[in-house]
């Protein structure tokens, strides 16, 4: 099952370069089931991100849920509960898997990468809400990168009164995690402004978060924040959106409640 190759063990995520879960996909899954298993056994369908469901990809999992053939088992993973419609919510069992400790978690992470750094292992384990795997994931030196360049590109964006320079960062087919990112630099702006910094999840991003602050009051800063939830929120649940043009008019939006700091 680890190496994926188990030919009863089935995982659905959206197609690379995409955000959801197509209608297809899970017709294709549901045919699949309704075979029997190959190995004599009991069949798993292991949905990491049932949140990427569209609504009709939702629902056509719904009568599968609802008459399953025998032996076949549904793992459902998400963020929240409440993103999924009540109709499959009602047919599940729930199992909240809380984080470790971050302190285990940092150790944990030290035998995983090499010379890790410690400030860096608690600032991705605070961007992945304690996961420990996902961390390890966030860490790697390509992936670590990418938040760094967006961090970049967002400190220049504010300072140019330039936000569209700031699309490259997030255009591309891992979009969903850069707003993510986004989001909780916006966050961390908000929780500044209240003199709340010991609360900032990025610690390693203090000065640009300063900035941010101070050159939006804090209604604008949730202004933009909601903004961004809602366009985050579309690119996962909308099909074939096209998704530079919704970066892009965001982005504008955004530029406009810059303000320009007095010489």
């Amino acid at each position: 099952m680890l190496a994926g190759t188990h030919p009863d063990y089935h995982v659905l995520e959206p197609e690379k370069g995409k955000t959801t879960v197509s209608v297809e996909a899970v017709r294709k899954l549901t045919e699949t089931l309704s075979s029997h298993a190959q190995q004599n056994g009991a069949k798993v369908a292991y949905i990491p991100r049932t949140e990427a469901l569209t609504d009709a990809a939702a629902n056509a999992l719904l009568k599968t849920l609802e008459e399953p053939t025998k032996q076949t088992y549904f793992l459902l993973g998400c963020e929240k509960r409440e993103n999924l419609l009540a109709t499959l919510r009602s047919r599940c069992l729930y199992t909240f898997l809380s984080p470790p400790e971050s302190q285990i978690a940092w150790y944990w992470l030290q035998k995983q990468i090499v010379g890790v750094n410690y400030n860096d292992a608690l600032t991705a384990l605070k961007l992945c809400q304690g996961a420990p795997v996902a961390a390890m994931s966030l860490l790697q030196p390509e992936h670590w990168q990418q938040r760094s360049v967006l961090c970049q590109k967002l400190a220049h964006g504010i300072q140019h009164n330039d936000m569209l320079s700031l699309l490259p960062a997030i255009h591309h087919d891992k979009a969903i995690e850069s707003m993510g990112w986004l989001l909780g630099l916006l966050a961390d702006s908000m929780k500044l402004q209240q003199h709340a910094a010991q609360f900032c999840l990025n610690q390693d991003q203090l000065p640009l978060v300063s900035v941010l602050a101070s050159r939006m009051t804090n209604t604008q800063l949730f202004e933009v924040y909601e903004a961004w939830q809602n366009c985050r929120h579309q690119l996962m649940t909308v099909p074939a959106l096209n998704q530079e043009l919704l970066l892009t008019n965001q982005l504008l939006q955004w530029e406009a409640l810059i303000v320009t700091p007095t010489p």
